[in-house]
């Protein structure tokens, strides 16, 4: 009896899970039909276009297209502002090129006025002179150089345009010129050179040039810029250098603009008996910083190979205040290129004076090579006064100046 009863409870069982998955498929089914027949009333038949839309190629409203599927069209493309400005600007460059072809010379660089170079650089960053007295050309035997810069700091790189010289003495017209740029002090023992495009009195360059040089070491820069002559037998000819001190103020203040530097003629300038150094002065009065420059030496009497340094003492009546060193620097004709900066006084201008001394190291005692000393009417006469002077007279300068090189006994007197 018992066993009866047990096979009709298990059956009824198994029927009862069975209508209950049933009636979950159904329900399940019921929902999907329900979902999907929403879902095709939210879809419009006809796909809608905006109004601002270029005209789009699309099927007719009858053309049939699968129930399920969602319509498809090309969307308009629109330009923006900076788009159709840069189309404008390319147009009009394209007619600057047809119209104007004598703008664009050979080495790829542009010329204003058919000599300008400005390179990869924009016209409208360079500024030409307004005053036609920036253009004219000097008097006497001096040579004159035209030059632009641009310190591009994002990039570290110093941009040179080499324009064109003005002056040059009868003997190098018949020759070919040049220009050898180095940026100083360089571990690049190479210059760049820049040849001129024809011979003559007044010969043009039209070159760019691009020196790599980090923001930090800008202000511990020169441009040295040497132009010689080249005759029939290849024998080069110094005619005369320029030594530009780099400064971020300077460079921001003139970038772009032309400038021009007369030559240093060193044929002009006769060695003295112990040899010359080059310095440049400037004094800032607000800041009452006195700047000193050491630039180059020539013709020294060096003793060995052991090289040579400027020792630079600031002295206020017998007292020196102040001592600096520039770095050695080999050779009979170094070059040191170092600033060297001062505090100094307005009221002290009269009492302080500058002495400057050659030196080579030495195990036991340095080796005096020469000495000279700038200053007042108190210290000095001649070149060296003059030199103080224009210092005090042109504070917006780095007045650059020669000065023969004397013994310690000559200049300083007995100890």
């Amino acid at each position: 009896m018992a066993d009866p009863l047990v096979a009709l409870a298990c059956g009824l069982s198994a029927a009862f899970l069975l209508l209950l998955l049933f009636g979950l498929s159904v329900y399940l089914l019921w929902r999907k039909r329900r979902t999907q027949t929403l879902y095709r009333g939210l879809i419009p038949t006809t796909p809608t276009i905006p109004r601002c839309t270029t005209p789009v190629l699309q099927t007719s409203q009858s053309s049939s297209y699968c129930s399920g599927g969602v319509p498809f069209f090309v969307p308009p493309r629109f330009k923006t502002a900076l788009q159709l400005n840069e189309e404008k600007e390319q147009r009009e460059s394209t007619e600057e090129w047809e119209l104007h072809p004598d703008l664009h010379t050979q080495r790829g660089s542009l010329t204003v006025g058919s000599w300008f170079p400005l390179g990869s650089i924009r016209p409208d960053l360079y500024q030409l002179p307004e005053e036609p007295s920036e253009w004219a050309f000097p008097s006497g035997t001096v040579v004159r150089l035209w030059f632009a810069l641009r310190y591009q700091q994002e990039k570290e790189q110093l941009v040179v345009s080499l324009l064109r010289a003005a002056n040059l003495p009868v003997r190098c017209q018949g020759n070919v010129t040049l220009v050898k740029l180095q940026l100083l002090p360089s571990d690049d023992r190479r210059h760049r050179q820049a040849k001129a495009r024809r011979k003559g009195c007044h010969p043009q360059f039209n070159d760019t040039f691009v020196f790599q040089v980090s923001n930090s070491c800008v202000d511990q820069c020169s441009l040295n810029m040497s132009m010689y002559t080249v005759d029939h037998q290849k024998k080069h000819r110094l005619v005369g250098q320029v030594l530009i001190p780099l400064r971020h103020s300077e460079l921001k203040e003139t970038a772009g603009k032309v400038q021009w530097r007369d030559l240093d003629n060193e044929s002009d300038q006769p060695l003295s008996k112990n040899g010359d150094i080059q310095v440049s002065l400037n004094y800032n009065q607000s800041l009452h910083r006195l700047t000193v420059v050491v630039l180059r030496a020539r013709g020294l009497q060096c003793c060995s190979d052991a090289g040579v340094c400027t020792q630079v003492s600031l002295k206020i009546h017998t007292q020196v205040v102040r001592n600096k060193w520039t770095t050695v620097a080999k050779g009979n004709n170094p070059s040191f290129n170092e600033r060297l900066t001062f505090r100094l006084l307005p009221m002290q201008l009269d009492t302080a004076c500058l002495t400057l001394q050659l030196q080579q190291p030495s195990t036991e005692e340095p080796v005096l090579l020469g000495i000279v000393v700038i200053g007042p009417f108190m210290y000095a006469r001649g070149r060296e006064l003059e030199h103080w002077n224009d210092m005090v007279s042109k504070p917006q300068e780095l007045v650059r100046e020669w000065h023969p090189l004397g013994s310690a006994d000559t200049v300083l007197g007995p100890q």
